[in-house]
């Protein structure tokens, strides 16, 4: 017999369905209140709970915790569950259905967790079964309705251990959208607001949280201490952020203190050392009764430098080993006298990273008595890009790491706060390469305001919770998670074309936003007419938005608003300002070429300015005004590491030439010309130089708006136009792209054609140049990649070989295609992550072939990930080998690189860095292949060129050229 749930026997008023003991954690009483209410969703009648045994019905649920459960004890006496599988582990539940626990109750499902949490996750394992997301209350996501449930009646499932020790996210940056959303809808940062967000970190398997902070003061605003309290309740633990040390959180300081204060009235150790320890040593009195993990250290108020800029790197150590002692001290005497016992963390933020680290002549704190058992928590750059890990010396050390992530940033270079803009292919590699380098204790991500970072969110825990599923061993399985999510939001709501339209949706736009953040954006970013990149753009931008709105119109007024709140919103949201900007370099490019299209270009871009402002008015007024407030935060033109100054698009208008001109441009080029007899009249056609392009394109704009005709003609039988003739009256119609065709099965030997476009006030004439059919070069093998241009572009996924190798163990080393990441196709690393590698003996290369037309000095530039060096040394290296010369080891970031300088910023900006080496190619095939040195280097691209001709500039790059088999 199967466990049952149905709506006839949760309608039954004679009896209940869940077990309730009054011994039981009141957390715990209150989440399965909340499962309860799930079932309610699911069945369309809440089922009832008793603490009466009698009251039972034939099919039960029993919960409870170990060690705090009469009845799992009973079971377990009774040899009908076996608690010893959970008991001493941490956060694991047994979910097993048995037969007759007691007198009338023939099935029940036994929820056993070893300890609190993992009571919890098996309450919301139910849920999960049930089709319950874990976003039912945060976001409001209405599970499909069923009419009966039913599990196995043999089944038996035992939890995992999380892979990561503490898992949360941090509420940062919560003003003005966080801030204003929680005064209109619970009147603060009180434990009405909380009881969501805790609900929300613990359904997401999370157990850890930093509270909001930049005003807010998290164990005083409860009121009171009841915000500590209903987190301690619910087993939430809670911490602070990098500068917030002994559970007393930023903005307390700044109200207690002055000159009559007991906390003195200076953040100031050294001159207020007895007012600073007395502040602490209360805030670990008030809260430290309650499960945390607490800061230790001091940095500045608001986040600054802990001492002046006088203070040589000693000093500054020094320091922070007194904080740290007397922090410690403190910790025994108030919250546990057994120091190894207490969770605690260091996180080395900013400046704090080169005090653990010292340099030549000053030790840093790395190894220090004081650290023996705290958590030493690495950072990103703020930008997604991990700075240190853990050397294999560094990973004995007994309190373990953290990393704290970021999918929002207020700082410099440019702040990021206000849309997700975080791409799980990049999550992945990065937070992948954390653990695989033994961050395995906490992890944190900064999610700024919550609202539309529920996606990435998701993943970052579920990662953290089961790596053994979604990490290393989880090559490009991001899409699967994609569609896994998508399934749990929508499962009912959308079919399964649908559903694969917001899967476009969720990884098109963030792909878009990895290339560049919303508020990164400008008009100087993408070129406007170099490779298409603009237009090509454009055209997946304006897919992605159709896809949006055909969604829009078909979902059901119900799922509406989690719809646009968790899709909708999010997607069309960056998508709108990216095409704002996109336009706008194309209007600002076309009116200083004097072409009437900018005007055209100018209303579409007042159109996106007036979108962007109706999506943010409709987001606030959805769902009774849910999410009033999220959308407040700045998002265009910022000129400044915050918003401050930032500014809209400065749009281009045209006043008309006098007589009826015509301009001529190849599209993909800046060619372009009025065809005057005096000056240039000549462009050149070059895209029919790949052997494998049919069609190819230019254009003819008005720069008046007067009438002006013109008349196409080419005597090469072999090249034919969309149009011969035509009119343009620069106002309805500012332009005409003529589309060009090529056979060349009749070109007899031709390699050079030409058009002519004749104007009114000019003649123009395209020199088109042609490459014969492929069959040119069909003797080279595969993958070879041929300058047809003056340049060759490679995607690092189309290798010629990948050749693995063998390290001293005799274990391989190897290359992995990352489908989808980066910037344009994917990217290409090294395994296992954690290795160096010695080119020509442990280390797997790629091998490229490239044929050349000259012997020359060329330079090969890398496009890569943004790493930082995992290393506190400023280097990445990678080997480059041409032919059989020798292999140079090369270091692909700036000599004096540092995280805070010019070239990681265009790095975070860009999210890409670009070093160029030379090479020697000889005329023909030549070979190229690169080595991995240092962990963390992903290759994305390659672009090869003679020394001095680079090619056209560009954001993307180069688009990849003609390769043999293609």
């Amino acid at each position: 017999m199967d466990f049952i749930i149905n709506q006839e026997m949760l309608n039954d008023a004679s009896s209940s369905l869940f077990y309730q003991e009054k011994e039981a954690f009141s957390g715990v009483n209150k989440i399965a209140q909340k499962v309860m209410h799930d079932l309610e969703l699911v069945f369309g009648y809440a089922p009832k709970a008793t603490a009466d045994r009698q009251s039972l019905g034939k099919c039960a649920v029993l919960y409870g915790t170990v060690a705090h459960s009469p009845v799992l004890q009973e079971l377990a006496e009774k040899r009908l569950i076996d608690l010893a599988w959970i008991t001493g582990k941490r956060e694991v539940y047994l979910f097993q259905v048995i037969d007759h626990p007691f007198a009338g109750v023939e099935k029940a499902l036994v929820i056993a967790g070893s300890d609190k949490r993992g009571t919890i996750y098996g309450l919301f394992h139910l849920s999960e079964l049930l089709g319950v997301s874990p976003l039912v209350d945060w976001s409001g996501v209405k599970p499909e309705r069923k009419e009966l449930f039913s599990l196995s009646g043999d089944l038996k499932y035992i939890s995992k251990e999380p892979s990561v020790r503490f898992r949360g996210f941090f509420i940062n940056d919560e003003w003005p959208a966080f801030g204003n959303w929680t005064m209109k809808n619970f009147g603060g940062f009180n434990a009405k607001m909380y009881e969501h967000v805790f609900e929300l970190l613990l359904r997401l398997k999370g157990n850890y949280l930093w509270p909001a902070m930049w005003s807010a003061r998290f164990s005083d605003e409860g009121p009171g201490l009841q915000n500590a309290e209903l987190a301690d309740e619910y087993g939430v633990v809670m911490g602070a952020s990098h500068h917030e040390p002994c559970l007393r959180y930023g903005e307390e300081y700044k109200y207690l203190r002055g000159k009559d204060s007991i906390y003195g009235d200076a953040w100031n150790f050294q001159t207020n050392r007895e007012g600073i320890t007395t502040f602490w040593e209360d805030g670990l009195k008030r809260s430290g009764k309650f499960e945390n993990v607490i800061t230790v250290g001091m940095r500045g108020e608001q986040d600054t430098s802990i001492m002046g800029k006088d203070a040589t790197l000693a000093d500054n150590i020094a320091y922070l080993k007194d904080v740290i002692q007397t922090q410690n001290q403190l910790i025994q005497d108030h919250v546990n006298p057994n120091l190894s016992e207490a969770p605690r963390m260091l996180a080395l933020y900013k400046e704090v990273e080169p005090f653990f680290y010292g340099d030549e002549d000053t030790p840093g704190l790395m190894g220090a008595e004081e650290l023996r058992d705290v958590i030493l928590m690495l950072c990103d750059d703020n930008h997604g890009n991990l700075r240190t890990l853990p050397t294999e010396e560094m990973r004995d050390h007994k309190g373990g790491y953290g990393m704290y992530y970021h999918f929002d940033y207020h700082g410099g270079p440019i702040s990021y706060e206000w849309i997700n803009s975080s791409y799980l292919p990049k999550v992945w590699e990065q937070m992948t390469l954390a653990y695989d380098f033994g961050v395995r204790d906490l992890w944190i991500v900064n999610v700024g305001d919550i609202a539309t970072q529920e996606f990435p969110l998701s993943y970052f825990l579920d990662l953290a919770y089961d790596f053994e599923k979604w990490g290393t061993n989880a090559v490009n399985k991001t899409d699967m998670y994609t569609r896994e999510w998508i399934n749990r939001q929508f499962g009912g709501i959308f079919s399964d074309a649908d559903k694969e339209k917001i899967f476009e949706l969720l990884t098109g736009y963030t792909k878009i936003a990895h290339n560049r953040r919303p508020e990164h954006m400008n008009v100087n970013v993408y070129h406007p007419v170099n490779y298409k990149e603009t237009d090509q753009t454009l055209q997946r931008i304006d897919y992605l938005l159709n896809s949006a709105e055909e969604l829009y119109k078909k979902v059901n007024k119900a799922d509406f608003s989690t719809y646009f709140s968790l899709v909708y919103y999010p997607a069309v949201g960056t998508l709108n300002v990216q095409k704002m900007w996109l336009l706008t370099g194309k209007n600002n490019y076309d009116a200083r070429l004097g072409k009437m299209e900018a005007n055209k270009l100018a209303e579409q871009i007042k159109a996106c300015l007036r979108r962007d402002q109706e999506l943010v008015e409709q987001y606030h007024t959805i769902d009774n005004g849910k999410w009033y407030g999220m959308g407040l935060s700045e998002h265009i033109g910022f000129v400044n590491w915050n918003e401050e100054g930032n500014k809209n698009p400065v749009v281009m208008n045209v006043w008309p030439a006098n007589k009826p001109r015509l301009v001529v441009s190849v599209d993909g080029t800046k060619q372009h010309t009025e065809g005057p007899a005096w000056h240039n009249n000549t462009i050149y056609l070059n895209d029919f130089m790949r052997p494998d392009i049919k069609e190819a394109s230019f254009t003819i704009a008005s720069l008046s708006d007067k009438k002006a005709e013109y008349n196409i003609t080419s005597n090469n039988t072999w090249l034919t136009c969309s149009k011969t003739s035509g009119s343009l009256d620069g106002v309805e119609k500012t332009k005409e792209v003529i589309h060009v065709n090529i056979d060349r099965g009749a070109m007899n030997g031709e390699t050079e054609g030409s058009i002519v476009v004749e104007m009114s006030v000019g003649t123009c004439t395209l020199i088109v140049k042609v490459t014969q059919a492929e069959a040119e070069w069909s003797a080279y093998p595969n993958k070879t990649f041929i300058d047809t241009n003056g340049y060759i572009s490679i995607e690092a996924e189309h290798y010629a070989f990948n050749k693995e190798a063998k390290n001293k163990d005799g274990n391989t080393n190897w290359f992995e295609v990352l489908e989808q990441y980066g910037k344009t196709l994917s990217g290409v690393k090294a395994f296992p992550t954690t290795d160096y590698f010695t080119p020509g003996e442990d280390a797997p290369y790629l091998e490229y072939h490239v044929v050349v037309p000259d012997a020359f000095d060329y330079e090969v530039e890398l496009y890569m990930q943004p790493s930082n060096p995992v290393r506190n040394d400023g280097t990445l290296f990678c080997g480059v080998q041409v032919n059989e010369d020798k292999i140079s080891k090369i270091n692909v970031l700036p000599d004096g690189y540092r995280v805070d300088d010019e070239n990681w910023a265009n790095g975070v900006l860009d999210n890409i860095h670009k070093h160029r080496t030379r090479i020697q190619c000889k005329a023909g095939l030549n070979t190229l292949r690169i080595y991995p040195i240092s962990p963390g280097f992903v290759l994305e691209k390659l672009v090869i060129y003679k020394e001095g001709k680079q090619p056209a500039t560009s954001y993307l790059g180069p688009p990849e050229t003609y390769y043999v088999g293609e």
